[in-house]
């Protein structure tokens, strides 16, 4: 398995938690794939850049929100 084949797991993983739970944070991804705080703010901008109107951060609860 290579870097990439993880980092679709890791964006395919935020997806269904946005429609399962409505929302998602750094925390998460971290303890799930055991990754840096860099790597799961990464994996989120990049979700947010690819997925445009999908997610707004929440600067109150810290977390992004299904929109």
């Amino acid at each position: 398995m290579n870097d990439r084949w993880f980092f679709r797991q890791r964006q395919q993983w935020i997806a269904l938690m946005l429609r399962v739970y409505g929302f998602i944070n750094r925390e998460h991804l971290e303890k799930m794939f055991e990754i840096s705080t860099p790597q799961a703010s990464i994996d989120l901008q990049y979700f947010l850049k690819c997925n445009p109107g999908v997610m707004n951060y929440n600067s109150s609860t810290k977390r992004y929100e299904a929109a």
